[in-house]
């Protein structure tokens, strides 16, 4: 493979996706609002891609291809499962959190949560709270994103995994720091249109190449008859709790994940929010569906692979022109930096604003948006150092992040949207009881029979209950 030819069929777009950024910094306005929201001036098409764009990460053309690969036709189960949580999940509430957000003004993720407490020791406590879940968690996220470039890029060119994070890091901040949201969710837009292309196109290739899914099939019925049978492992009972486990995770998912979340604060009113779940199904699932199809025919094609998640690039290097090659590894870059740098955002301004809102206040004061531009370059540095330590493929890192995140700010977010109100003992107590449940859950090997989401969101809604109830009990008695 001509590998300059390569790299130059990539910079092209990698240029595209800096000059949309540079756009986006440019019309930007100087306010914090902009920044972190955009002056919530998007629409339903720009707000369905880009939480798309920013929901698919980079597992969608890496993780999600290696576990297609490794299942065979059973990874279905999970997509279809998912889908049906997330189609519960854009009925019930993203034009609920729009209109919450707008009547409290809030611009973040932990900012939101603190406003349905009405003290103001209470809402710092929350918000404190939800900043440090964000930070760590959404940061570990991240780093899975890191490390799915690290490996494009080690497969593609043999580059060292430390130069392949420093590339990503550095090519998402250049935009990211500059432009904030409003340059990240146009860069998801233009990157969401380069990821169809890229699934829809690598799908008809390996379709064509295995001369159909017939032949697929017979090929995959040939290595293990396990691989074409679409339930294959499960028993009736195991099978009912993997359906439900990620159908919790596809009705949780997007209430739980700040960057997904962040998109919906964003948007300029609920119902452009609400109609935004068709662009938002239409994209995520269409390619995730190609994706995990592609996997499935590699398995047939190359079924030797000792690293099933570097099925994608791998092929494409074996089978396609340098300049092709090149589209690809755009395509897999851009689910990757569509991700990353909607992540890097909410974890510098958890950190910069949400941490200590006084300390942000005093900062914003003196420098401006330079200090938050600051944090999240601070931010995005300590992340791709970070990655360097994680040895889990990138599926499982982004399954235990999200699995943490969905028991922790599940139950938050969904108190938020239904109760509007509450006290900050119980609401602390939902995050750290779901937080807790989703660890123990994942470290007693749980996670295998049923995905931990929905057990630890479970804990954590039923938590906040007893402790509203108990605490109105000895309000009750107080006065008594």
């Amino acid at each position: 493979m001509n590998s300059l030819i390569t790299i130059l069929s990539f910079s092209i777009f990698l240029i595209l996706f800096l000059w949309v950024g540079a756009l986006a910094a440019r019309v930007a306005e100087n306010t914090d609002k902009d920044y972190l929201l955009g002056n919530r001036s998007f629409g339903r098409v720009f707000v369905g891609l880009s939480a798309g764009a920013t929901g698919n990460s980079g597992w969608i053309m890496v993780g999600s291809v290696g576990m297609s690969y490794t299942l065979g036709v059973s990874a279905l189960l999970m997509f279809l499962a998912t889908f049906a949580g997330e189609v519960a999940f854009w009925l019930l509430f993203p034009d609920k959190i729009n209109r919450l957000s707008q009547e409290q003004d809030s611009q973040t993720i932990p900012e939101l949560l603190g406003c349905i407490v009405k003290t103001p020791r209470g809402k710092q406590i929350v918000t404190t709270t939800v900043a440090i879940i964000t930070a760590v968690f959404v940061g570990t996220y991240t780093c899975a994103q890191f490390s799915a470039a690290a490996k494009t890029l080690d497969v593609f060119f043999g580059l060292d995994p430390k130069f392949g994070v420093a590339i990503a890091a550095a090519s998402i901040l250049v935009y990211c720091v500059t432009g904030g949201l409003r340059a990240s969710v146009w860069t998801d837009v233009v990157q969401a249109v380069v990821v169809m292309l890229v699934c829809f196109g690598m799908l008809i290739t390996v379709t064509v190449a295995g001369g159909g899914m017939a032949e697929i099939a017979s090929q995959l019925h040939a290595i293990d008859p396990k691989l074409t049978h679409l339930t294959a492992g499960f028993t009736p009972w195991t099978l009912l709790a993997y359906l439900v486990g990620f159908f919790f995770f596809g009705l949780i998912f997007d209430l739980s994940q700040p960057q997904v979340a962040v998109r919906l604060l964003a948007g300029k009113n609920p119902h452009e929010v609400k109609q935004a779940r068709w662009f938002y199904l239409g994209y995520v699932y269409s390619t995730w569906l190609s994706a995990m199809l592609f996997g499935i025919a590699c398995r047939a094609l190359i079924p030797n692979l000792s690293d099933p998640e570097q099925a994608l690039p791998f092929y494409a290097m074996n089978h396609f022109s340098p300049w092709l090659v090149g589209v690809v590894l755009a395509g897999i870059f851009s689910v990757i930096a569509s991700t990353a740098d909607s992540q890097l955002l909410v974890c510098s301004s958890a950190l910069a604003r949400d941490l200590s809102p006084s300390f942000h206040r005093k900062m914003f004061g003196k420098y401006g948006l330079r200090y938050e531009q600051g944090m999240t370059l601070a931010v995005g540095i300590a992340t791709a150092i970070a990655t360097f330590a994680i040895s889990s493929t990138v599926f499982s890192i982004v399954l235990f992040a999200t699995g943490v995140l969905g028991g922790a700010l599940g139950p938050a977010m969904f108190v938020a949207v239904v109760r509007k109100q509450t006290h900050y003992i119980p609401l602390c107590g939902a995050m750290l009881a779901g937080l807790a449940t989703a660890i123990a859950w994942q470290m007693l090997g749980y996670s295998e029979v049923l995905y931990e989401i929905g057990p630890a969101f479970a804990v954590g809604v039923l938590v906040h209950e007893i402790l509203r109830a108990q605490r109105k009990r000895w309000l009750h008695r107080d006065d008594r």
